[in-house]
């Protein structure tokens, strides 16, 4: 098998990572890199793949390299799922994309997962270019009504807002939550939750139920059930989270600087009392000054020595 070289400048060439078209190769000589654990074909993603594979075909070509330990064959560096289902369903060969080397890296480590709001605008556009809402959750494994669901997980979401969460994983229950809120509030709550990096719901229904009236939603009331003591709680707790989280982050900005201060300090005040002819002229001159150095100093030295004996 041989491998284009590209050129890069004189003196220097760089060796493509991959043959550069695909090719047909039988799943008889293909294996995967490590054994495919009993568990996964009965997981979600297998599930899925399966469905895929058998509504659409084989969309993402196989990554193989050829099998040093036998000719003519290739080990499957990535797409052990879609191998699998391919013998699932008894099909004879695969599309497949050739490695010039044999990575010793898992392929799955570098690829970026689907938010579940980049899942929706994708199905939303899907649906808006015509493709069948039955057709996508055959393809995915899903219900019809799964679909619908992802497909309008961002209405009433405003862009700013939207654009804050896109890459975010949040659960559906958060958007849900900031539908009850107009768009500056949405856009003060995804900023909120990006810095304190919690995209809980929990949390998303702790802002709301901060949120002044004024800045709610207008809704039709629904009748519902006069609230128990413990729904009254619940939502008690909840404005005390979100009361914490904002006081925690007050906290941590000058945490830090705050204590770096301090530990320089004590350290100066330790080497400057490890001179006898200053410490004897602070005692002489300034003793209650003095008192109050030399107490520093000796917890420092204290602190200093518990830490090393325990080290040790």
């Amino acid at each position: 098998m041989s491998t284009k070289t590209l050129s890069v400048d004189a003196g220097t060439a760089l060796h493509p990572a991959f043959m550069p078209e695909l090719v047909t190769l039988a799943l008889d000589l293909l294996r995967p890199h490590r054994p495919l654990p009993v568990s996964a074909v009965s997981g979600k993603k297998y599930l899925q793949v399966l469905a895929s594979i058998a509504s659409v075909g084989l969309v993402e070509p196989l990554v193989v390299v050829a099998d040093a330990t036998r000719s003519g064959c290739y080990v499957v560096l990535d797409g052990r799922l879609r191998l699998e289902a391919l013998k699932r369903l008894g099909k004879p060969d695969a599309l497949c994309l050739i490695s010039t080397d044999d990575e010793t890296y898992t392929y799955n480590r570098h690829v970026n997962r689907l938010t579940p709001a980049q899942d929706a605008r994708m199905i939303a556009e899907a649906m808006r270019k015509g493709v069948a809402p039955e057709r996508i959750a055959s393809v995915l494994g899903v219900m019809q009504r799964t679909v619908k669901q992802k497909a309008a997980l961002l209405d009433g979401i405003c862009e700013e807002a939207a654009a804050l969460l896109a890459d975010k994983f949040c659960p559906a229950s958060v958007y849900s939550a900031l539908r009850w809120l107009k768009p500056l509030r949405q856009i003060e709550a995804a900023e909120l939750m990006c810095s304190q990096s919690n995209f809980t719901s929990a949390f998303a229904k702790a802002i709301r139920s901060t949120t002044p009236v004024e800045q709610l939603v207008t809704r039709e009331p629904r009748k519902r059930k006069e609230p128990s003591e413990t729904s009254l709680q619940i939502a008690r707790l909840e404005r005390e989270i979100a009361l914490l989280q904002a006081t925690h982050s007050a906290a941590e900005e000058t945490y830090s600087v705050e204590h770096l201060e301090l530990a320089v300090s004590v350290a100066y005040i330790s080497r400057l009392l490890s001179n006898r002819t200053i410490a004897n002229w602070l005692r002489g001159r300034y003793p209650e000054y003095w008192r109050q150095l030399d107490a520093v100093a000796s917890e420092c030295r204290g602190n200093h020595k518990t830490r090393t004996s325990s080290s040790q």
